[in-house]
């Protein structure tokens, strides 16, 4: 009787090892990762970039990149850039491809950051995507200082004002883009060289330059903000650029299209310049094969 016990007894010790062994253990509890601050919430990103800028000690700002999860600045330090990041939950000085050479600087504060999130949904809303967006601040061209933002895989880039509002789409075929895109290229110089308007396409203008014999050329296309480039000096007199009418060039745009010989709605560019070398520059038209001539104010000459 006893060795039956015993016997029992191994048995049940077997059979509960059996059991243990099978049985799942414990799991390990994991502890999930801290989530990182999210640079679309109001103020967050603006505070980022000025902590960084202060890591950096210099307030000349090359470039600023603002994503959801991570911020970069470059900036002048010494005549060479520097590049800070917050990335990975920490702010540290990173390597950079970023070469200067002779882009135009800006001041942080001149620029609306307040709400990244709400320039990321703007401008998904008007290139219709919204992967991985990000945001740059950065000398697009000729010292013109654009704010965009863009995604990942490319779609249309959006740009802003400084102050946070979308850059208007412009349509040259209208009275007000013509206005619009004349304003924007002209700017506050005196003197031009020419300005000529594509309807299809943009409007630009050239002007001397103020420090060299070369020609500062300023284009401003139906998405994009003013791009500035320069080439070499012009042959043309140069004219005061208050004497340029947009409301002037749109009159003979809608006179010419009543003529038989241009059909309504048809494309059409005008140069204003002074080749002639009149007393007042001209403005020539053309509308397909057909050329028209006016006068600065509108007068249409042949």
């Amino acid at each position: 009787m006893i060795n039956r016990r015993r016997t029992l007894a191994a048995a049940c010790g077997v059979l509960m090892a059996v059991l243990v062994g099978c049985t799942p253990g414990t799991p390990t509890p994991t502890v999930a990762p801290t989530p990182g601050p999210d640079f679309t919430q109001p103020g967050v990103a603006k505070a980022m970039v000025k902590q960084l800028l202060t890591l950096a000690g210099s307030t000349k700002v090359l470039l600023v990149r603002i994503a959801a999860e991570d911020v970069q600045v470059s900036v002048l330090a010494d005549n060479k850039p520097v590049t800070w990041a917050f990335r990975d939950g920490q702010a540290s000085k990173i390597a950079s491809d970023l070469q200067y050479v002779d882009q135009a600087t800006f001041d942080v504060d001149g620029f609306n950051l307040s709400d990244v999130g709400s320039l990321f949904r703007a401008a998904a809303g008007q290139c219709g995507s919204s992967s991985r967006q990000s945001l740059t601040i950065v000398d697009s061209s000729g010292g013109e200082v654009a704010m965009s933002v863009s995604t990942d895989p490319e779609s249309r880039t959006v740009f802003f004002n400084p102050d946070g509002t979308l850059t208007a789409l412009l349509n040259f075929d209208t009275a007000s883009g013509v206005n619009a895109g004349i304003r924007d290229v002209l700017g506050q110089r005196s003197t031009v060289y020419s300005v000529s308007v594509i309807s299809d396409q943009g409007v630009t203008a050239e002007f001397p330059s103020p420090t060299s014999s070369g020609t500062i050329r300023r284009t401003r296309g139906a998405k994009v903000p003013v791009i500035t480039t320069t080439r070499s000096g012009s042959d043309l007199r140069s004219f005061p650029a208050s004497r340029v009418n947009p409301a002037a060039i749109w009159r003979v745009v809608t006179q010419a299209r009543g003529q038989a010989d241009i059909a309504e709605g048809s494309k059409w560019s005008v140069t204003i310049d002074n080749r002639e070398k009149l007393a007042s520059p001209r403005m020539y038209f053309s509308f397909g094969f057909t050329v028209v001539v006016a006068d600065i104010d509108g007068t249409i000459i042949r």
